[in-house]
C-alpha cells in the first residue's frame, strides 16, 4: 500500500511540474528543438489546384549555395502514397496535382533564405487542368474528373422502417436545408518536426502527433526501412484536434534527413499549416422531420452532400459515423439517411474533433427547435419525449445499452431552469 501511495504522489508531482512548465512557457515543443548542424526544410507545393506534371527540373535548385537536397517523388525509396482507409494521397506528387496541398518538391538548406532561392530555381513544367471546388458541380456529367472512377467517392445508405409511412402518420412536417463550411483546426502550435539520421541507417523523428506508432509505420514504409530502425518521439503538443494526423510532415523531414545525413527541422508558418493539413468536412444537409400532435417523432429523412476534397483520408469513417447518428439522440421509428461523399479540388477533409458530428447535430437540433415551435411545445419537452433511453431502438437496428442517461440529463437541465416537463406539452 505504501509503494502504491508513493507512485501516486510521484505521478501527481510530475503532472504538476509539466503543468507549471506549460503555464510559464518553459515546456519544450518540437519547434523549440535544435540539434547541431540542423538543416531547414521547405515544402514546395503546387501553384495550381489541378494540373498535370510534365517535368520537375531540380538541377539548378541543387546548385543553389547552402542547399543540400531537392527531392521529388523519384527520391522516395519506399511506398509513395499514404492514406487512412485508402492509400490514394501521394507523399510527393507523381504525375498530377489535385489540390494546392500537393507537394512537388522538398528542399533542405542551411537557412530559409537559401531554401527559398532554391524554390525560385526550380523549373516546373506543369499543365493547368480545369478544377472543380463545389461538390454538387463535381457530380455533373461535364465536371472535371479527379479519378478514373469519377468524383463520387461513396454513397452511404441507412434505412430503418418505412419512411413514407412515417411521414403519412405525421401531423406536422418540418423540412429545411443547412450548410456548414470547411473549418481549420487552427491550433496555436503549427506543425513542427525534427528528424535526424542514425548511424545504423535508421532515423529518429520528434514531433507532436496523434499516433506515434502509426507515424512509425508510415515512415518505415516510405523510407523502405524495418520499423525497428525508425524511432518516433512524441513531443508536447500545442493543439491538434485531429489536424496533425496526415503523416506527411514526418515523412517529409525524414526523407531529407536520410538524403543529407544531417538533422533536418521543418516548421510551418500559419500559411504553410493552412495549406498543409486536412480540414473539417463541409456538409450540405437536407432534413425532413415528422411528428404527431402529441410530440412523438414519426419519421426523419436526411440527405447529406459532403465535400471530401482531393483525397479520401478519414472521409469514409467520419461520414459513416455521421450517417448512423444522423437522427440525433432521439428514437425515430422510420428513418432514411443518404450521404454522398464527393471529390473536389479542395484540400482534403479529414479528422477533426467530433468526427463530423457538429454539422449534423446543428441540423438535427435546429429541426427539433422548429418542430417545437410548430407544435407549441417547449423545446426541452420535445427532446425529453423522444430521447433515446435504455432499450430504445436505433436507426441502425441495434438497441441502446444500459448506462444512457440522456433523459435524466434533460430532466436535470429543465429542473435547473424551473421548467416542469410534464406540464409544458401539447
Amino acid at each position: 500500500m505504501e509503494a502504491s501511495s508513493d507512485k501516486r504522489d510521484l505521478s501527481h508531482s510530475v503532472a504538476r511540474q509539466v503543468d507549471l512548465a506549460r503555464a510559464t512557457g518553459a515546456l519544450r515543443y518540437a519547434s523549440d528543438l535544435y540539434l547541431p548542424d540542423t538543416l531547414v526544410a521547405h515544402v514546395v507545393r503546387s501553384p495550381f489546384a489541378h494540373c498535370r506534371i510534365r517535368n520537375i527540373d531540380t538541377s539548378a535548385a541543387k546548385k543553389t549555395p547552402g542547399v543540400h537536397a531537392a527531392l521529388t517523388h523519384h527520391d522516395i525509396p519506399g511506398k509513395k502514397h499514404v492514406g487512412k482507409t485508402r492509400e490514394d494521397q501521394p507523399i510527393l506528387a507523381i504525375d498530377r496535382c489535385r489540390s494546392v496541398q500537393d507537394a512537388l518538391c522538398l528542399i533542405a538548406a542551411e537557412n530559409k533564405q537559401s531554401a527559398l532561392k532554391a524554390t525560385d530555381a526550380l523549373v516546373l513544367d506543369l499543365e493547368p487542368l480545369p478544377a472543380v471546388f463545389d461538390p454538387a458541380t463535381a457530380l455533373e456529367p461535364e465536371a472535371p474528373t479527379l479519378w478514373p472512377e469519377g468524383n463520387l467517392l461513396k454513397t452511404i445508405h441507412v434505412l430503418h422502417g418505412d419512411v413514407e409511412k412515417g411521414f403519412a402518420e405525421a401531423d406536422v412536417i418540418v423540412e429545411n436545408d443547412y450548410e456548414t463550411p470547411f473549418i481549420d483546426h487552427a491550433y496555436m502550435e503549427t506543425e513542427s518536426v525534427v528528424a535526424n539520421p542514425e548511424p545504423d541507417g535508421g532515423v529518429t523523428v520528434r514531433l507532436g502527433c496523434h499516433h506515434p506508432y502509426g507515424e512509425r509505420q508510415h515512415l518505415a514504409q516510405a523510407l523502405d526501412l524495418p520499423e525497428e530502425l525508425v524511432r518516433v518521439i512524441e513531443t508536447p503538443q500545442g493543439g491538434a484536434f485531429g489536424g496533425k494526423d496526415d503523416n506527411l510532415v514526418s515523412i517529409f523531414t525524414a526523407l531529407l534527413a536520410q538524403a543529407t545525413r544531417r538533422p533536418v527541422r521543418l516548421f510551418y508558418s500559419r500559411i504553410d499549416s493552412m495549406e498543409g493539413h486536412s480540414k473539417r468536412h463541409p456538409q450540405r444537409i437536407h432534413v425532413k422531420t415528422g411528428a404527431r400532435r402529441d410530440g412523438q417523432l414519426t419519421a426523419c429523412e436526411v440527405n447529406l452532400l459532403v465535400d471530401v476534397g482531393a483525397y479520401t483520408s478519414w472521409s469514409e469513417g467520419v461520414m459513416t459515423f455521421v450517417s448512423i447518428n444522423a437522427c440525433g439522440p432521439y428514437e425515430v421509428p422510420h428513418a432514411k439517411v443518404t450521404s454522398r461523399l464527393v471529390f473536389t479540388n479542395n484540400i482534403a477533409a479529414g479528422a477533426m474533433r467530433g468526427w463530423g458530428m457538429p454539422g449534423i447535430t446543428f441540423a438535427v437540433e435546429s429541426q427539433m427547435d422548429a418542430l417545437a415551435a410548430e407544435l407549441s411545445v417547449h423545446p426541452l419537452r420535445l427532446r425529453w419525449l423522444n430521447a433515446l433511453r435504455e432499450g430504445s431502438q436505433l436507426i441502425t437496428g441495434g438497441t441502446v445499452p444500459a448506462g444512457v442517461h440522456f433523459r435524466d440529463t434533460l430532466e436535470m437541465a429543465a429542473a435547473s431552469l424551473g421548467i416542469p416537463l410534464e406540464e409544458t406539452g401539447p
